[in-house]
């Protein structure tokens, strides 16, 4: 029993002078005052579209083969559009790719997918709910071709109308507008080059294309200059860069800017008289 009583009031005091020993390691508390360190600052803000810098990650530039607007040289993306698209983005301190595939599948890509711009895109009615608008960069002309030496004629959409079959690209602007007319005639195809060979194989007899790229067309498909003759002009549509509906307003707004500041300072200006020197540029 004593020994037992003594082994108690050791532990007893032992336990005291741990805690006492503990506390006198606790390093005392620090007053706040001038000599302390400031707590760090928190982090600028990243920048954003619509403050002019990076846009966002998954802003994605599509195109497609339509030269002298857009096209591919040796890998390498060239074209009106692109030289305006190059000169936006690096106002705005952003150097993003651009991804060539068929208008087609541009077009879905655009409307469905993450943010997007597509040029060179008509505007034109059926289109203006679809897509947000930068521009315009260029005028196109909606126009109808046939084979050479067929004698075709026209004077009006309604003869066109007539015609056994009409080549169209399909999701091209050509084909919307001739859809609202009511033409009920139409061939789709998937590329102008498809449609100048069809049309100089006398597969159809006319083909709605555009006519500002119809001289490369010929050109990229094999097909003589000469092999093809102009028949008809029906429209004229000024063409834009398209953001898709999920591309944030920061963007567009940011990107319409540079444009209206390219436009007045000649920039813009001078990069359509590089590749289309006999056309007025759009304002």
């Amino acid at each position: 029993m004593h020994r037992r009583h003594l082994t108690l009031a050791g532990l007893a005091w032992l336990s005291g002078a741990q805690a006492a020993s503990h506390a006198t390691m606790l390093p005392p508390a620090v007053a706040p005052g001038p000599a302390s360190t400031p707590p760090a600052p928190n982090p600028a803000p990243l920048a954003t579209a619509s403050s002019g810098g990076a846009p966002p990650a998954s802003l994605r530039l599509l195109s497609e083969e339509f030269p002298p607007i857009n096209f591919t040289e040796a890998g390498q993306p060239r074209g009106l559009s692109v030289d305006l698209v190059q000169a936006i983005q690096k106002r705005l301190g952003q150097s993003l790719p651009i991804e060539f595939m068929p208008w087609a599948r541009a077009f879905r890509e655009a409307q469905d997918g993450p943010p997007a711009a597509l040029f060179s895109m008509a505007r034109i009615p059926e289109r203006e709910k679809l897509f947000q608008w930068v521009g315009p960069i260029v005028t196109f002309q909606s126009t109808f071709y046939a084979k050479a030496g067929s004698g075709l004629r026209l004077r009006s959409l309604a003869e066109a109308k007539r015609a056994a079959k009409v080549l169209v690209v399909r999701d091209w602007y050509t084909l919307a507008q001739l859809q609202s007319a009511g033409f009920h005639n139409l061939q789709q195809i998937s590329d102008p080059i498809q449609g100048v060979r069809m049309l100089a194989a006398g597969r159809a007899p006319l083909f709605a294309a555009e006519k500002l790229s119809m001289p490369q067309t010929l050109v990229q498909a094999g097909v003589a200059k000469d092999a093809l003759e102009e028949v008809f002009s029906f429209a004229a549509s000024e063409g834009y860069i398209a953001f898709s509906r999920s591309t944030p307003m920061g963007t567009i707004h940011a990107w319409q800017s540079q444009l209206n500041e390219m436009k007045r300072d000649g920039t813009f200006q001078a990069i359509h008289k590089r590749w289309l020197p006999g056309d007025p540029a759009p304002r």
